[in-house]
């Protein structure tokens, strides 16, 4: 150790068990040379690390929103209702565009039944532009675009936002609150 400086040595383990002293990183904690005093240097690496962590957090909650949209679109392409509602909590609330709100997977269910026989041609996309993550909630808001032949054989397309807050409850992530708008056209709006 030489004067006004601390070597921290990093040790490299290496096969056999043998370690690489040759290998250090100096921490200089002298004061009179204007070096970084060591509390700052452990609140940075602190800093790194939980930085580290919420970003790592940040695509965990981007990765399970993907995967919960996924699950969501594959039993609305099939037409699995009662897949589709088992999705949704127990309590969910669902507020469709121009309805009035929805409460639990029963009703859920009926909502989706029911709109599926007026257009029963159809495709759904979802786009999530933000997903935000607390604890056991996850909320996920983007775009949607629905395409469908309804049973009169007329195209029906609507373009619309959504906000799905999603809950974790007894290890298992439901949707808690889904509600979704539709936007004008710009044709409409001239």
């Amino acid at each position: 150790m030489r004067s006004g400086i601390s070597t921290i040595e990093i040790a490299i383990k290496v096969k056999r068990g043998a370690y690489v002293p040759h290998l250090f990183f100096e921490l200089e904690l002298s004061a009179a040379r204007g070096s970084v005093p060591m509390s700052r240097f452990l609140a940075s690496c602190f800093a790194i690390i939980v930085l580290g962590t919420m970003v790592q957090g940040t695509d965990d909650a981007k990765s399970t929103v993907a995967k919960l949209n996924e699950a969501w679109l594959a039993a609305h392409k099939a037409a699995d209702f009662n897949r589709l509602a088992a999705l949704y909590a127990e309590d969910a609330v669902l507020m469709p565009a121009g309805r009035e709100p929805l409460q639990g997977r029963e009703a859920i269910r009926n909502l989706f039944a029911e709109d599926f026989k007026y257009v029963p041609k159809r495709s759904i996309t979802l786009k999530s532009l933000r997903v935000e993550a607390s604890g056991n909630v996850l909320v996920d808001s983007g775009e949607y675009r629905y395409d469908g032949v309804n049973a009169e054989g007329k195209s029906v397309q609507i373009t619309g936002n959504y906000t799905t807050v999603f809950k974790k409850t007894d290890g298992n992530w439901y949707t808690a609150i889904d509600i979704w708008n539709v936007r004008t056209p710009e044709e409409e709006k001239k």
